[in-house]
């Protein structure tokens, strides 16, 4: 099992690495602390910032907070609010997003297949105001070890409700290294396609999320 993983890592790397030629290169850490304020709601906060490596510089941020709750054993909704900054060609650009999301889970055999749709609205300093829509599809399998090894796949859209239409969608696969019930830890690679004026740019992604439940 662990030379598989040390396999799947070098593999990725080594991938990313010949890829940097013609796309870009990334990594993402993302870490959430989550407090449960009953048996089915909890209140969270998470953090996002992005690195890339070939401008030796940090190209967004981002920090949430979250209300939770799990209405029953297959599905849960949620409330939150985002603050985002993206940097571009002009400088930093700052991004507020009130959001909504319900999630769905089943579980197939050895599978677990989780569905989430999250409706924000992104309100910019200079930008045009828009909705979007993200949809996220997870196939999870089940632990493979004591201390909760399993592997995923996932593809993600995001689509703007204006000329733009799906302007981003991303292709997961990676594993969860450790899953116990105050800590999780996930390493995964993103294949990322992202329109720009009606182009189409590609980005390689190593992405690391550590979450605390207190």
């Amino acid at each position: 099992m662990i030379r598989g993983l040390l396999l799947f890592i070098s593999l990725v790397i080594a991938f990313t690495v010949s890829a940097q030629k013609d796309r870009s290169f990334q990594l993402w850490i993302f870490n959430s602390i989550s407090v449960d304020i009953s048996q089915k709601t909890s209140i969270y906060t998470s953090e996002k910032v992005q690195y890339s490596p070939a401008e030796n510089e940090f190209n967004l941020k981002f920090g949430d907070i979250w209300l939770k709750h799990e209405l029953c054993s297959w599905f849960e909704y949620s409330g939150g609010f985002r603050v985002l900054r993206s940097k571009n060609q002009n400088g930093w650009i700052e991004e507020k997003r009130p959001m909504v999301m319900g999630t769905f889970d089943k579980k197939l055999k050895n599978f677990k297949i989780s569905w989430a749709n999250r409706m924000e609205y992104r309100l910019y300093e200079i930008q045009e105001d828009h909705f979007r829509w993200r949809q996220k599809m997870d196939i999870k399998t089940q632990s493979l070890t004591s201390f909760g090894l399993q592997f995923f796949v996932a593809e993600e859209t995001f689509t703007k409700f204006n000329s733009e239409h799906t302007h981003l969608a991303r292709l997961y696969a990676g594993f969860q290294a450790i899953d116990k019930k105050h800590f999780d830890m996930k390493l995964y690679y993103v294949f990322e396609k992202n329109k720009k004026q009606s182009l189409w740019n590609i980005a390689d992604i190593l992405g690391l999320n550590m979450s605390f439940c207190l």
